[in-house]
């Protein structure tokens, strides 16, 4: 990791003082080329200070794509060097730090950050995969967990030499000395490769997909919110009769929302087999079920959290709006089943959220609102295709749409599988990036030997510390079943 580090910290040193260079030459020769050259280099010091989002900041690794788009900047920038020539004294330093900067591109494209092994998620055959290197990390995690734990390693891996052969893997794995990792009380998972499982939690559930993602500053964060019932703008008057009126208070009224981080997660159970040759596969399945369930955990956080002990009392959308039942499309009694929803509920549910909603486009010119539905609902919208409703629901290239609305696929929604289910949230519309996953710090990875003692396994835990609230009160609407007899 310090190899990276130091990577990062001669890429930016050497954009920056390039920038500055240019912008010298180019203050005395200014040509289109100059220009261009200016431009370049600010692109190529932005390329490498740039931070990445994903619940939390940090400096990644680059993938082989971005190490390309950094090599078609250098290249576009040394071609703009020839037009100078016989211009400047300082020309030949400038080739000099541009000769520099190829070779920094060839560093990469030879190590690990440019190679891919720390290129972030990759998918293979539709599923996510963390790199090479994080998969290590994380066997290194409970290798040198273990170490720790007296008689774990031992009885993890009887064979001494494996023994060592692995210890001496997950020290380098991990950058540390050996004598460290056996007296240290936590062996976290490096920060460069956090990012890899929250990415895998991305690709895993919906919250961290389309709600947005908020780093919490410290375990209690206070957010405004705009409350129901503001007024309106209005006239005063037609013409010069409305220059004497006074102006009437037009109230906006804001409260504050609390987020509080709270504790989650959960045990996963391993047994005592481990191998030099096991350290990847291991590795990824624990990334892989670590993010799966944080996914999911968050997933039925963000919908269904009814503001009990079991959610620390957090409230979820459908919760919160069959307490705010403007928000709530209600069937009947009877209706407990979720093949008894029509296209005109469906429709009427777009009526419930804000108009703003309906009205706000994002960046790409599409809508931000969308239809989020249990997967099995695809034959219940392919029956609404017939006359005189033509065509409503169409599935082309994997983008699901309804009635030209964007259908979001979740995994915690009702199922429709033919059977009663009174009170359950069927179907949910709106923006749901006006709903917030406060995020305080990044996932944790610990191990025990004691909790499972009684069954001679290894406990790995991954915590996270969360919070969902909505920071506007009309932007999502639910259809809920029939309460039934």
């Amino acid at each position: 990791m310090k190899q990276i580090l130091k990577s990062y910290r001669h890429l930016i040193a050497l954009a920056l003082i390039l920038t500055v260079a240019i912008t010298g030459l180019c203050l005395g020769i200014l040509t289109p080329g100059g220009a261009f050259l200016i431009v370049g280099l600010w692109q190529l010091a932005q390329f490498a200070v740039s931070k990445r989002q994903t619940g939390v900041f940090f400096i990644s690794g680059l993938s082989s794509e971005q190490v390309e788009e950094f090599e078609d900047l250098v290249r576009e920038c040394a071609a703009q060097v020839p037009k100078f020539r016989g211009q400047s004294e300082k020309l030949g330093r400038l080739e000099k730090l541009y000769d520099e900067m190829h070779g920094e591109v060839k560093k990469l494209r030879k190590s690990a950050i440019g190679g891919g092994s720390q290129a972030g998620v990759r998918w293979l055959g539709n599923k996510p995969f963390v790199s090479d290197d994080c998969a290590k990390a994380l066997t290194a995690v409970l290798v040198l967990d273990c170490a720790r734990i007296k008689g774990a390693l031992d009885s993890m891996i009887p064979d001494e030499t494996n023994r060592n052969n692995l210890l001496a893997l997950s020290c380098g794995a991990l950058g540390i000395e050996q004598r460290t990792a056996m007296t240290t009380t936590e062996i976290p998972v490096p920060t460069i490769y956090v990012p890899q499982i929250i990415e895998l939690v991305f690709a895993f559930g919906a919250a961290r997909q389309y709600a947005t993602v908020f780093p919490l500053g410290s375990g209690t964060v206070k957010l405004p919110r705009l409350k129901a019932g503001e007024d309106d703008f209005g006239y005063f008057g037609a013409g010069a009769a409305g220059m004497s009126q006074s102006i009437t208070e037009k109230k906006v009224t804001a409260e504050l929302v609390t987020f509080t981080a709270n504790k989650a997660g959960g045990l996963i159970r391993l047994p005592y087999e481990l191998q030099e040759d096991t350290m990847i596969p291991i590795g990824q399945f624990l990334a892989r079920y670590i993010a799966r369930q944080l996914a999911k955990l968050e997933d039925k956080t963000l919908f269904l959290a009814d503001g009990t002990a079991g959610y620390a009392s957090q409230t979820g959308v459908g919760p919160y709006c069959v307490a705010n039942t403007d928000y709530l499309l209600q069937l009947d009694a009877a209706k407990t089943l979720v093949s008894d929803i029509t296209l005109e509920d469906l429709r009427a549910l777009r009526g419930k959220v804000s108009p703003a909603v309906l009205a706000n486009m994002a960046a790409n010119g599409q809508t931000s609102a969308s239809y989020f539905l249990h997967p099995t609902m695809e034959p219940l919208l392919r029956s609404f295709n017939k006359y005189p409703n033509f065509v409503v629901f169409t599935n082309e290239n994997g983008k699901p749409m309804f009635d030209g609305w964007p259908i979001h696929w979740i995994g915690v929604g009702a199922t429709n599988n033919g059977l009663a289910q009174p009170g359950t949230f069927a179907a949910f519309f709106g923006d749901l990036s006006y709903w917030y996953l406060g995020e305080r710090g990044t996932v944790r990875v610990e191990v025990s030997k004691e909790v499972f003692f009684a069954t001679d396994e290894i406990a790995m835990r991954a915590l996270e510390r969360i919070d969902v609230e909505a920071l506007a009160i009309d932007a999502m609407a639910t259809i809920r079943t029939g309460a039934g007899a």
